[in-house]
């Protein structure tokens, strides 16, 4: 498949509306659609199915020998709702205008299917001089948590997450921070931790409020943890300091970069939810808050309980840990990155992007959790134009009129290929496609 063809099918891809938990008429087109692909260029494919017909996708190509541990692309092909009357242009449409193509998934993350897909395709040319094995893997059920798509894919092949190097989604978006261009590259995301606080009280009538409340207690509890969010320090800061050093300045005149850079030192606490009674007349004998943790990578739920402990000593309030998945990071540091980095930076230059590098923290959770919570070193690539800034596109992601430009599509597509190339094949064969 030449990059022509690639596009061509991108646009096809769009055109199925696999919004999350369509089955059939959805996910499953969009799943036999790059199994055909596949198949039709002499690779095995798997389904691996919770439901039927609801599948996730895997492929492989063996190197004769393998020298390195494998290398596993990674992206989800289920999609968001769109409302068509908030948008411009049909959202299943994969329509071009002014240079861009137009449908839900051009960003999130069809793109770096298609990507992915094409250098793996490249790979299959060259089976023979592979230094690793290469996974091909298309999941479903992503924007609903994944317990459908990759975390039953992780239950089914364990072995597939352990000591890998995954190419992800959530980098390869440019961003100008003072004065110079960078691409993102993910190295990591924090944790998540959930936790139940409840309180306990005299219920009763609104015209007769008591002192005994479990609202007010609920209200003392919560109040001292947000105060005393800046006293949750747990986590790794390594990404915020490569960041600093690479940048050169804690100042960022780019907005966007600001808020990344502040995303990657820093926890934080939010309301998921509450429920503090139904009836504006009555007094609740009991309300709960669940509280939403966002902590750095290895800051541990042991870490996060000992937080809140603290914070609600004394007060006659219940704390239960309702979820906690860990978080990650991969070295930007080590020698491995430091060449996907070295390769990234000159394929780069090579297609059209004069720029560095930039580690991130991604700033939500992907399918990348499952590998790297396991010990895989995941790095998010999908490489943009400056055109497709991060600032430009961030609000289009799971917003109206999502799109990419065609010229920036077909950079990426060239990267991602390069990089993956240079990574996954013997030293004699790197840059070499035949």
């Amino acid at each position: 498949m030449n990059l022509e063809d690639n596009k061509k099918a991108f646009m096809e891809l769009l055109r199925i509306p696999s919004v999350t938990g369509s089955g059939a008429d959805g996910e499953e087109k969009a799943c036999a659609f790059l199994e055909h692909i596949l198949q039709e260029n002499g690779i095995k494919t798997e389904r691996i199915a919770k439901d039927l017909h609801r599948p996730n996708l895997l492929a492989a190509i063996h190197a004769p020998r393998a020298e390195k541990e494998p290398a596993v692309l990674i992206s989800h092909i289920d999609v968001v709702p769109g409302i068509q009357e908030e948008w411009t242009h049909p959202v299943f449409g994969a329509q071009k205008a002014d240079g861009r193509i137009y449908g839900r998934g051009t960003l999130d993350t069809k793109q770096p299917t298609m990507m992915e897909l094409y250098a793996f395709l490249n790979l299959k040319k060259q089976e023979n001089h592979l230094n690793r094995d290469v996974y091909f893997l298309a999941t479903i059920d992503e924007e609903a948590g994944s317990s459908f798509g990759m975390e039953y894919v992780r239950q089914e092949r364990p072995n597939l997450f352990q000591n890998a190097m995954v190419i992800n989604e959530g980098g390869g978006f440019p961003l100008h921070i003072n004065g110079k261009n960078y691409m993102m590259l993910t190295v990591g995301e924090k944790a998540v931790c959930k936790i139940k606080i409840s309180a306990e009280g005299t219920g009763g009538h609104a015209s007769a409020p008591g002192e005994n409340q479990a609202l007010l207690k609920l209200a003392e509890g919560l109040r001292k943890i947000f105060a005393a969010e800046k006293e949750l320090t747990c986590g790794s800061r390594r990404t915020w300091e490569t960041m600093r050093r690479i940048v050169g300045s804690d100042s960022w005149d780019n907005a966007t970069g600001a808020d990344i850079f502040a995303y990657a030192s820093q926890n934080s606490i939010g309301m998921r939810n509450y429920s503090i009674g139904e009836r504006s007349n009555v007094i609740p004998a009991h309300v709960e808050a669940v509280l939403e943790f966002k902590v750095l990578p290895y800051g541990s739920q042991e870490e996060i309980e000992a937080f809140v402990q603290k914070q609600i000593d004394g007060l006659p309030l219940e704390m239960e840990v309702l979820s906690y998945e860990a978080g990650f990071e991969s070295n930007f540091e080590n020698s491995h990155l430091k060449q996907l980095v070295n390769d990234l930076e000159e394929a780069c230059r090579r297609f059209g992007f004069d720029g560095g590098v930039l580690p991130m923290l991604a700033l939500g959770r992907t399918d990348g959790r499952f590998f790297g919570s396991a010990g895989s070193m995941v790095y998010g690539c999908s490489p943009l134009l400056m055109g497709d800034s991060f600032d430009a596109i961030l609000p289009k992601v799971h917003g109206k009129d999502e799109s990419i430009l065609e010229t920036s599509y077909e950079f990426g597509a060239q990267v991602l290929d390069e990089v993956i190339q240079k990574n996954c094949l013997k030293e004699e064969r790197k840059g070499d496609k035949k």
